[in-house]
C-alpha cells in the first residue's frame, strides 16, 4: 500500500467538484462554535428556486428570533435545529430546522463582523442569515446549484432526497455495510455514489477508494467476493479519515467557513490525474466513463 502521505501535483482538474461528506463535516466542526446558540435577526436570499418547503417571505418572518441548537450533519447535507418560538398572545411555533446542500460549488462562509449595515451581498452569495450580537452566515454559489430547506422535521422527512438519505457513509460498520451491499446490483461505482445506499460518498471518494480496494470501477457488486468487499469498506474509511486528516479537498470553490482551503487536492492519489503515473505500479492513470461519471483508474491495479 502507498503511503498515505505521498504528495502528488498540486493543480486541480479543470471540472467541478461538489463538496463531499468530509467537507461538509469540517464545514460542521468549524461552525458549530460560532453559530451555537446564536439568535437569528434576518433571513435574505434573492435565488427563491434554491429554497424547498417554504417561501422566502415566510422563512424571512418564521425564523426570526430562532436560536440555533445543534448543528447536525447526514451526508452532504447540514442541518441547523432552530429553537421553537412562544409568545404572549400568540401560538407557539415549533422547533424549525434549516438544511444545506451545497451542491458542486457552493460553500459557507461565517464571519463576525457584518459586511454591509444593510444586506447587500458580494457576487455569487444567495443565501444570508444575521446574527444577534453580530456575525453573518452566507452560501456562496457561483453555479447556483446549492439547496436550502426550511421546515419541521416532519417537513424535512417527507422531502423526496432527504426522506431516502441511506446509512451516512463515516463510521459505518463493516457488518452494516456487507448487509447494503448485499442488496445492491449492478456496477460497483454507481452503488457507491447512490446517496439512498450510502450517504456522502461522491466521485472523489469513491475513485479513491476503489484504487486503493483494487477494484475496477465497472466491477459487478453482486459478484464481488466477501474478501473484496470487506477491502472496499477499509478504503472508504481511510480515504474519508484522510480527507478529514488534510482538510478536505479545495478545487475551485469550496473552502473551509473561515476561507482557509483544504489540502487533500495536494494529496490525492488518482482522483482527476489521469496521465500521471499510478503511485503504486507506476502504470499510466487512465479515464473512463462509468455511469456518466468521470472516473479515474490504474489500468493494471484495477481490472475488471
Amino acid at each position: 500500500m502507498v503511503s498515505a502521505l505521498v504528495r502528488v501535483d498540486s493543480h486541480p482538474p479543470s471540472f467541478y467538484a461538489m463538496p463531499e461528506l468530509p467537507e461538509v463535516e469540517i464545514t460542521r466542526q468549524k461552525l458549530q462554535p460560532h453559530l451555537r446558540g446564536r439568535r437569528i435577526l434576518k433571513f435574505w436570499t434573492d435565488w427563491p428556486r434554491g429554497l424547498k418547503l417554504a417561501r422566502p417571505e415566510f422563512v424571512a418572518r418564521d425564523i426570526r428570533g430562532r436560536r440555533i441548537l445543534d448543528i447536525t450533519r447526514r451526508g452532504k447535507v447540514l442541518f441547523l435545529q432552530l429553537s421553537p418560538q412562544h409568545g404572549s398572545g400568540q401560538a407557539g411555533r415549533p422547533e424549525r430546522f434549516l438544511a444545506f446542500h451545497q451542491r458542486m460549488s457552493g460553500r459557507l462562509d461565517y464571519s463576525h463582523i457584518l459586511k454591509n449595515m444593510r444586506i447587500k451581498p458580494e457576487r455569487w452569495t444567495h443565501v444570508v442569515l444575521r446574527f444577534a450580537g453580530g456575525g453573518e452566515l452566507r452560501l456562496i454559489d457561483p453555479r447556483k446549484f446549492g439547496i436550502v430547506w426550511y421546515g419541521t422535521s416532519r417537513d424535512l422527512r417527507a422531502d423526496p432526497y432527504l426522506a431516502h438519505l441511506g446509512d451516512d457513509a463515516a463510521g459505518i460498520s463493516i457488518g452494516r455495510f456487507l448487509a447494503i451491499a448485499r442488496r445492491g446490483r449492478g456496477m460497483v461505482k454507481p452503488f457507491l455514489l447512490r446517496q439512498d445506499r450510502l450517504a456522502g460518498i461522491g466521485n472523489i471518494i469513491a475513485d479513491e477508494s476503489l484504487w486503493r480496494a483494487r477494484i475496477h470501477p465497472r466491477s459487478r457488486l453482486e459478484i464481488l467476493s466477501p474478501v473484496r468487499r470487506h477491502l472496499l469498506h477499509r478504503a472508504i474509511t481511510s480515504t474519508i479519515r484522510m480527507i478529514l486528516s488534510s482538510g478536505g479537498t479545495s478545487l475551485r470553490n469550496w473552502g473551509h467557513p473561515d476561507g482557509r482551503p483544504g489540502h487533500f487536492q495536494e494529496l490525492r492519489l488518482v482522483y482527476g490525474r489521469p496521465g500521471q503515473p499510478c503511485p503504486r505500479c507506476r502504470a499510466k492513470l487512465k479515464r473512463l466513463i462509468v455511469a456518466g461519471r468521470g472516473t479515474t483508474i490504474c489500468p493494471r491495479c484495477q481490472r475488471v
